[in-house]
């Protein structure tokens, strides 16, 4: 793609595809700063919940007219690349140079990893077609909207909250695996930068962190540093009084947690009751994870896992959508 664009030089660049992922956004965006591009465009799928938000937050920053295609009955399924001079409310391209039809989305998985199959048209015999088939695409797409932007970032974090690890490799959510060792990541991988977090943590309904260190007797006192935090926070002040929560345990019981933030170090104190299932086990072991979340029907509960599948899959989440991190004593995440 970089040598069609450095032999045509378009100025107006338009994409129609299905997906766009985070770092696929920012290669197309590289190209079209280097080639000097002044017209630029953007139409793609939200319906699948595929496309990232941040993406399409970047585009509209960087200067590109976006649009969103979620009304179909199927997904919005092109992979069209043009450039030309301009675009054209008729023909849909003037001065066309450049058509590339190819079965790869804009996301990493395609650029690095696929085995995908790309025609690349360069010249203007098939500018009729080519600019009618661009056209076409724009025309179904709707305009984004900062409003749009928000709702459809709720969206993408409840449909990737459900989806398995493989699934969101496959469908290139997520850009690069993270291989999980027992449930954490191999020693030396770092969490990716804010833009590649797939899940921001004013929509995630999901906080962990790890039970390898804690003080507290009379309760036993788990920090969630500051991302994490950030969502503890924000879902528990749905059942607060000030700093107390009352919290539907594993047990069917609801207790009340004490949660402060700590501005010495930046993170979020829970309080977990001793009478909470799991606590003892936690004590003796210094293992396991603290997990509260908002279910689909709007109740905060608490749970300790334990090392096993269901701790993995939490962690495997968090690792794959990005949303993790780690101090020197342990690993937490949202989702």
């Amino acid at each position: 793609m970089r040598a069609a664009f450095n032999q045509t030089k378009p100025k107006a660049i338009g994409i129609a595809v299905a997906y766009v992922s985070a770092s696929g956004f920012e290669y197309i965006n590289e190209l079209a700063t280097t080639f000097k591009a002044k017209h630029l465009r953007l139409v793609t799928d939200t319906k699948d919940a595929v496309t990232h938000p941040t993406a399409l937050s970047t585009a509209m920053k960087r200067g590109w007219e976006t649009r969103i295609v979620d009304q179909l009955l199927g997904t919005f399924h092109p992979k069209l690349y043009v450039g030309g001079d301009s675009f054209s409310e008729e023909s849909g391209l003037s001065g066309a140079s450049l058509f590339l039809v190819s079965s790869a989305n804009l996301s990493s998985a395609a650029l690095r990893r696929n085995g995908e199959c790309s025609f690349l048209h360069i010249g203007n015999r098939v500018a009729s077609s080519g600019g009618k088939a661009w056209k076409e695409c724009w025309d179904v797409g709707r305009p984004l909207t900062s409003s749009g932007l928000a709702d459809y970032e709720k969206y993408f974090a409840a449909r990737n909250r459900q989806r398995e690890l493989a699934d969101l490799l496959a469908l290139g959510v997520t850009d690069e695996p993270i291989p999980n060792v027992e449930g954490k990541p191999p020693k030396g991988a770092r969490p990716p930068p804010a833009s590649e977090k797939a899940i921001g943590n004013s929509t995630a309904t999901t906080a962990w962190t790890g039970l390898q260190s804690f003080t507290g007797d009379y309760d036993l006192q788990v920090e969630y540093p500051r991302d994490a935090g950030q969502v503890l926070a924000r879902l528990l002040s749905r059942v607060a009084a000030g700093n107390r929560a009352d919290v539907l345990c594993e047990d069917g019981t609801t207790r009340q947690f004490i949660f402060r933030y700590y501005a010495d170090n930046g993170m979020w104190r829970l309080n977990v009751p001793n009478s909470t299932p799991g606590v003892s086990w936690a004590r003796e072991h210094k293992d396991g994870i603290a997990m509260l979340e908002v279910s689909e029907d709007d109740k905060v509960s608490f749970r300790i896992l334990t090392p096993g599948r269901e701790l993995g899959k939490a962690v495997n989440r968090s690792l794959a959508l990005g949303t993790w991190g780690k101090t020197s004593t342990r690993l937490y995440g949202w989702y």
